[in-house]
């Protein structure tokens, strides 16, 4: 369709999304929202690019708890995104950061009433998600799953890890790289499901981001910086713009693919 315009809506933005269970995991607890679409629990695998005009919301989830509860709790999450999605098109104004935060605490809720009607001692989703319009995305997470910018030929990550490595990386008790090869980069200090007593959840906001022309975002599980480094991720984008999603999956699956791995990467026209 390119830039032609449908009942006077332009769809400047391309997205591209990939989720695969991996080559180790049984099942794929990963799961996406894009506006109202998400990922079914029957279907593991999953991979389309699509247009889409503003506003539009875009995350990625990742699910912990063992057996299927991981699987229901991204599941869930990406489920009360559809609200999320409801509340971006009735705002007139930028107050998004609230918006977030009401999702995040929703989303967590929900979990939490899951988890204790299954009889679950723990469980929940990791949150990376961008709410886009008038060319403006508002980043926000929880967890470890992350967000990125690839301006230019220069790859940035925008989002923090809500792991314990960071937290003691920025106390300074970790250096970088012992931070990251430390088994606390899996242990998660935030995440969707965290707040057990549902007194409100506050999202992760980030400065939002001008997207200008040819500049993309990408969402994804550590599924796939586990298996690719920022250089390496970096790379694959800039030599596959046709289907950068895919081609990071495909990637990671050929460095080991020992975890779930879901990308979401949106482009701007």
């Amino acid at each position: 369709m390119g830039n032609e315009k449908i009942n006077s809506v332009e769809f400047d933005f391309d997205v591209f999304v990939t989720s695969h269970t991996g080559r180790v995991r049984e099942n794929n607890e990963d799961n996406f929202a894009l506006n109202t679409i998400s990922k079914k629990l029957e279907y593991e695998n999953v991979s389309f690019q699509t247009e889409m005009a503003q506003p539009f919301i875009a995350a990625v989830f990742d699910g912990m708890g063992g057996e299927e509860k991981g699987e229901y709790a991204s599941l869930i999450a990406a489920a009360a995104a559809k609200e999320l999605y409801k509340k971006v098109c009735e705002y007139s104004d930028c107050k998004f950061d609230a918006l977030a935060n009401n999702y995040v605490t929703l989303a967590n809720n929900n979990i939490r009433d899951f988890m204790e009607e299954n009889n679950a001692a723990s469980g929940g989703s990791t949150v990376a998600a961008v709410i886009v319009k008038n060319g403006i995305a508002y980043p926000f997470s929880l967890g470890d799953s992350r967000i990125y910018l690839m301006r230019g030929s220069g790859l940035t990550q925008i989002s923090r890890d809500h792991t314990l490595a960071q937290r003691r990386f920025e106390e300074k008790v970790y250096t970088r790289e012992q931070a990251d090869r430390s088994p606390d980069s899996h242990k998660l200090t935030l995440f969707l499901g965290v707040d057990y007593h549902k007194q409100g959840l506050d999202a992760q906001n980030y400065e939002p981001l001008c997207l200008r022309s040819g500049e993309s975002i990408l969402l994804c599980s550590d599924g796939l910086y586990d298996e690719l480094t920022a250089g390496e991720i970096e790379r694959v984008m800039l030599n596959h713009p046709d289907n950068p999603a895919y081609e990071l999956v495909k990637a990671a699956l050929k460095s080991g693919g020992g975890d779930n791995v879901t990308c979401v990467v949106i482009n701007k026209k």
